[in-house]
C-alpha cells in the first residue's frame, strides 16, 4: 500500500475514532440528563442509540485489521497506531455501555419512584438540629451528578488529547482518575451513611423500597466511577502511541 494511500486509510480511521469518542459522550451527557430530570425518554434514547456505538465500534476493528494485513510490515507510530486503535475502540464501546446500562437502571427504578423520577433540585444543602449536612436521596442524587459530568470532562478531554496525539496531556488527564474517585467515594459514603445505624430502621419503616433505590443508585455511581478508568487506560495507549511507552504508571514509578 502506497504511503499516500495508507495516509488516508490512517486519517479515516482517526475520523471514525473521534465520531465513536462523541456518540459515546452524548451517550453519557443524555444519561445525565435523565437521572437529573427522570426524562425517561432520554433513557430509552441512549439504550436504542447503544447499538450504533456497537456498530462503529465493529467498523473500527474491521478497519484496523484490514489495515494490518495489508499493510506489513508496518513500523513506529503507524503500527503502534493502528494496535492502539483495537483497545481505544474497546475501552469507548464500554463506557457507552455503562451509559446505557445507567439508563436502564433509571427506567428499573421507575416502580420505585412511582410514575416517574423526581426532578433533582440545584439547591444549597441543609443541615439537621446538630448543624450536620443532611444526607438525603435528592442531595445524593446530586452528587452523584457532579462525579457524573466531572466523569465527562475527563472523557473530553481524553479524546481531544487523542485527536492531537497529545501525550503530555493523556499523563496529565491518567492522574486526574483521582477526582472522580473521591468524588465517587464520597457518594457511596453518603449512601452507606444514609442506610447505616440509626438511619436505617425508620428509613425502612417509613419506605420500604428506600434499600433497592439506594442499591441502584451504588450501582450508577460505580459505572460513572469506571468511565475514568476506561479514559486512563485510553491515556495509556496514547502515551505508547507518542513516546512507545507501554505503562504510564510504570513510568511513574521509575520516576519517584
Amino acid at each position: 500500500m502506497a504511503r499516500t494511500l495508507l495516509d488516508k486509510e490512517l486519517s479515516e480511521l482517526d475520523r471514525q475514532i473521534t465520531h465513536l469518542g462523541e456518540l459515546v459522550n452524548d451517550a453519557l451527557a443524555l444519561a445525565l440528563e435523565a437521572l437529573e430530570t427522570g426524562d425517561l425518554a432520554k433513557s430509552g434514547r441512549v439504550i436504542e442509540n447503544d447499538t450504533i456505538i456497537d456498530s462503529l465500534r465493529a467498523a473500527v476493528e474491521e478497519h484496523t485489521i484490514r489495515l494490518l494485513t495489508l499493510q506489513q510490515p508496518l513500523a513506529g507510530q503507524d503500527l503502534r497506531y493502528l494496535t492502539a486503535t483495537l483497545s481505544v475502540a474497546g475501552e469507548l464501546e464500554r463506557i457507552g455501555d455503562g451509559a446505557a446500562g445507567i439508563a436502564q437502571i433509571i427506567l428499573r427504578m421507575v416502580p420505585l419512584r412511582g410514575s416517574t423520577m423526581p426532578h433533582v433540585k440545584l439547591e444549597s444543602a441543609s443541615t439537621n438540629q446538630n448543624g450536620e449536612m443532611e444526607i438525603t436521596e435528592a442531595s445524593i442524587t446530586r452528587s452523584m451528578l457532579d462525579l457524573g459530568y466531572e466523569a465527562m470532562r475527563v472523557l473530553q478531554g481524553t479524546m481531544a488529547a487523542f485527536k492531537q496525539r497529545d501525550s503530555k496531556a493523556a499523563r496529565y488527564l491518567w492522574e486526574e482518575d483521582d477526582v472522580v474517585d473521591v468524588r465517587y467515594h464520597l457518594v457511596r459514603h453518603d449512601l452507606m451513611t444514609l442506610m447505616s445505624g440509626a438511619r436505617a430502621v425508620p428509613a425502612l419503616q417509613n419506605d420500604s423500597l428506600v434499600l433497592q433505590r439506594a442499591t441502584y443508585l451504588l450501582w450508577i455511581g460505580h459505572k460513572l466511577e469506571r468511565v475514568a478508568d476506561h479514559c486512563t487506560n485510553i491515556c495509556e495507549r496514547l502515551v505508547f502511541v507518542v513516546d512507545g511507552e507501554t505503562s504510564i504508571a510504570a513510568t511513574k514509578e521509575a520516576e519517584a
